[in-house]
């Protein structure tokens, strides 16, 4: 019965986000990702870790990160936009890659953010990881305004809203270095179709899919297609 209920579910969810998308825009993302499914492990000790913290990733989601951040071949840190509680920045950390964590933590933005970043601040020192995260508070746009260090992963979850997407897509993509990855969170699903419309567009401005795992996307460069 839990199987055809999950079966159910899962039905609904894709039906509803088929119903929704642009196929004139969002097909060739959609095929892609499709093609590049996988499944991704987390090592035990590290989800043991990671298990008491809010956050939004669910488990393939988080096997993603950890996949991109221990085994995609170039040397830097992850530029992380929307760090929340700290769940994906301690993931990448663990994995062994130095962060660059970006949030707002604004009550006007997020009511309870203030305990939000408390918690963030906790959960960095209880891991043990303070020497691998610098904290960078404030909009992620206006921060990036600024921005001087360059990153082998891009991993963006701030703002949802298409516009928010977009310029966020904008001023951080250039400071990725040439072979990094780009991730973005809530691209597939019914939910945040500004993130889908965004990634969208994006694909088709010289990206490709190199994996996805539940609602997440991953981009490389084309070989041909210059920094943008």
């Amino acid at each position: 019965m839990g199987k055809k209920i999950l079966l159910a579910t899962r039905i609904r969810l894709w039906a509803g986000f088929f119903s929704k998308i642009s196929y004139r825009r969002d097909i060739p993302l959609v095929i892609q990702s499709f093609s590049k499914r996988r499944k991704f492990q987390i090592p035990d000790e590290i989800r043991s870790v990671m298990s008491p913290i809010k956050g939004f990733l669910s488990r393939k989601e988080a096997g993603l990160l950890y996949w991109a951040a221990s085994e995609w071949p170039l040397t830097g840190p992850v530029l992380e936009l929307g760090s929340y509680a700290g769940r994906s920045t301690i993931l990448f950390a663990l994995a062994g890659r130095r962060v660059c964590a970006v949030d707002a933590w604004d009550e006007e933005i997020l009511a309870g953010a203030n305990a939000v970043f408390d918690s963030y601040q906790e959960n960095i020192r209880r891991v043990g990881i303070e020497t691998k995260v610098s904290t960078h508070r404030g909009l992620s746009h206006k921060v990036g305004q600024s921005w001087t260090v360059p990153g082998a992963i891009l991993f963006v979850d701030a703002g949802h809203d298409y516009e928010l997407v977009r310029g966020d897509l904008d001023i951080w993509a250039p400071h990725l270095l040439p072979g990094g990855i780009l991730i973005m969170h809530d691209v597939i699903g019914d939910v945040f179709l500004g993130v889908t419309r965004a990634a969208s567009e994006f694909l088709q401005q010289g990206w490709h899919v190199v994996a996805s795992a539940g609602s997440i996307v991953a981009f490389a460069r084309n070989a041909h297609s210059v920094a943008t």
